[in-house]
């Protein structure tokens, strides 16, 4: 639809005034079922708080993750933690076992002995896998909450980003043309 005016500036303007309260009070009334789409969990996005996926991934590794909706990063931290955790549990029962019935025993007697130093090198290796584990976990627990704030804040930009293209699409539709001659109007209405 497009509109024409001639005339002054002084009357040009006071023609467009009209014009557009005009097109604003013949605007169609939305009915429910466009208030319901708009309204809708679809065509407005729902945004992330960043804190509560930090919470999420605090309490359970991962969680936060697949809160924002980075699926692939949460169940890998998920599956990590969990089998680094496991592997600490296991060697954890291994340096017990070996230090409470081979290592205690013989070091009771003489710690110094070859015996016991040779015992105790196989428990302290152990204990290095144990630590290993233990740490390397702690630290995909780490890499698990920082990347839940870092996946909420960029799903939230997403969906900003998508929102203000639709509404930049909308805005589109309208254009005003200011000539000395005439001035212009065009609206694309969607019925």
């Amino acid at each position: 639809m497009e509109f024409w005016c001639y005339g002054s500036g002084s009357t040009s303007f006071l023609l467009l005034s009209m014009l557009l309260s005009t097109a604003v009070a013949a605007s169609p009334v939305a009915s429910s079922k466009d208030i319901q789409a708009y309204n809708s969990y679809d065509s407005l996005p729902r945004l992330i708080s960043p804190v509560g996926s930090v919470v999420r991934s605090v309490v359970i590794p991962g969680w936060g993750q697949i809160h924002a909706r980075n699926y692939v990063s949460g169940s890998f931290s998920f599956l990590a933690t969990t089998g680094l955790l496991v592997g600490g549990l296991v060697s954890h029962r291994s340096f017990r076992q070996i230090y409470d019935n081979e290592y205690a025993p013989v070091a009771k007697v003489n710690s110094k002995s070859p015996a016991a130093l040779s015992i105790y090198g196989s428990v302290n290796q152990v204990y290095k896998i144990r630590q290993f584990f233990l740490l390397t976990a702690a630290g995909v627990w780490a890499y698990s909450i920082v990347d839940s704030y870092v996946a909420a804040n960029l799903r939230n930009a997403k969906s900003k980003s998508q929102v203000l293209l639709r509404d930049a699409t909308k805005i589109e539709k309208l254009s005003l043309e200011i000539k000395p001659d005439r001035i212009s109007f065009r609206t694309q209405l969607e019925f």
